[in-house]
């Protein structure tokens, strides 16, 4: 399903807060899909995007695949919600790297009766610190992780434990544990300590070899 947006993305002068950065972008959609409100910072980051989406007839779209993404998870759990109190634990978390930016895309969905109907669907773009708290660009590339990947390694960067992973991602701690002993293979790392520092500061290991690693295993509960 690709989502219509009747906002025209005009280019603005972005506000001093989403200049530096520090302001998360807000979009909010009706409950089909449908384009109500984006904010100035959500405008800004977007531009930073430069890969417009299409439809089958040629016109361009103003929401980029990977928000599209979210939104369509959102309504998919929307339908199945019975009571506004389904809503409080329904959250969908992406990644989103567009150009020089890294952004964490959260979605949520505000209630409102009938459910189904008249609830909307929130999406907030919040900036992410890419030179301490996520992977760099060219160390995905290197290892080839996964996007779940990425996602656990930007939780574990930002100091979450495995319980406080597998709540943000609504998986289990033992699948947290899974994703971590791949990534812990793939950069020869055997603790959180070894990982962080081969993501942080790889230029400080130019020694370390097939078959090496750092530290003894641990694991942070």
């Amino acid at each position: 399903m690709k989502l219509e947006s009747p906002l025209p993305l005009t280019p603005q002068k972005p506000s001093a807060a989403a200049s530096q950065h520090k302001a998360n972008g807000l979009i909010l959609f009706n409950s089909t899909g449908q384009l109500v409100f984006m904010n100035s910072e959500a405008r800004f980051f977007i531009r930073q995007f430069d890969r417009p989406t299409t439809t089958e007839n040629g016109r361009s779209h103003v929401i980029p695949d990977e928000v599209h993404t979210v939104v369509e998870e959102l309504i998919s759990q929307l339908v199945r919600c019975k009571h506004p109190k389904d809503f409080e634990s329904l959250q969908i978390e992406r990644l989103w790297f567009t150009g020089n930016q890294h952004l964490l895309l959260r979605g949520l969905c505000v209630p409102d009766a009938p459910l189904v109907r008249n609830s909307h669907l929130l999406i907030v773009m919040e900036q992410i610190d890419q030179t301490s708290q996520t992977p760099d660009i060219n160390l995905q590339g290197q290892y080839h992780f996964t996007e779940r990947e990425q996602m656990v390694i930007t939780y574990v960067m930002l100091g979450f434990t495995n319980k406080e992973i597998a709540n943000r991602l609504h998986i289990s701690q033992f699948t947290v544990k899974d994703h971590l002993k791949r990534i812990m293979q793939k950069t020869k790392s055997t603790t959180r300590t070894g990982l962080l520092a081969r993501m942080i500061f790889p230029h400080l290991f130019p020694h370390l070899k097939d078959g090496a690693s750092l530290g003894s295993c641990s694991e942070q509960q």
